[in-house]
């Protein structure tokens, strides 16, 4: 896990531009340059990005570019949910104090007004909007009272969408379009409509 930390840390630094920017091309190119260690490298800048600030979308991107759409899912969401479970349970376990000297105080603020968003909803919808830092959520989940369990299959299936699409489109090898987002916000409703009666009907455990 160390390994895989300061790797993804390393290559972070590494693979920025002359201008300081990070790419989907570039990531691209140095992942495929990786060879048969490629595909922990992909899961290592995932496990990375809950510790450094980085634009996430890119190692998708990339990953879809090097690994193909399912590969690319699979390998980006595998490395954020050991890099998201870490942060949650170093700040559950070492608190506020270890949070505080990790974050600036604007960071701190937000987690601090969000401390309240526990129910599932609220937690799968967070991982939704792609402008709400990963890592804040993770920091600020551990800080609750939240369980492992709710905080693992939220975050599991919340950052799924975004994930897919950014690993479809590394893929194909295009921009964005409208549509792509229209589909992702289309996949988020049905994603909150279906916990929402998987709750009403005892299917998940909401209370735990």
């Amino acid at each position: 896990m160390l390994a895989l930390l300061l790797g993804g840390g390393a290559a972070v630094w590494l693979l920025k531009d002359g201008t300081g920017a990070l790419s989907g091309d570039i990531l691209a190119a140095y992942i495929k340059s990786w060879g048969i260690w490629g595909k922990l490298g992909v899961i290592g800048l995932m496990v990375a990005h809950s510790f450094i600030p980085f634009p996430a979308e890119f190692v998708a991107i990339a990953a879809g570019m090097c690994f193909g759409t399912v590969w690319g899912t699979l390998l980006t969401w595998t490395g954020a949910m050991i890099g998201g479970l870490v942060a949650f349970g170093i700040a559950r376990k070492l608190g506020r104090p270890f949070v505080a000297d990790m974050l600036k105080p604007e960071q701190l603020t937000k987690i601090d007004n969000g401390a309240g968003l526990t129910s599932v909803p609220a937690m799968i919808g967070v991982r939704l909007v792609p402008v709400i830092a990963f890592n804040l959520i993770n920091y600020g989940a551990g800080l609750t009272e939240v369980s492992w369990w709710r905080f693992t299959w939220t975050t599991a299936i919340g950052i799924l969408p975004l994930t897919f699409l950014m690993a479809m489109i590394g893929d194909q090898m295009r921009e964005p379009t409208f549509t792509d987002w229209m589909l992702l916000l289309g996949a988020s409703v049905a994603m909150l409509a279906t916990v929402q009666l998987a709750r009403r009907f005892g299917v998940t455990r909401a209370g735990k």
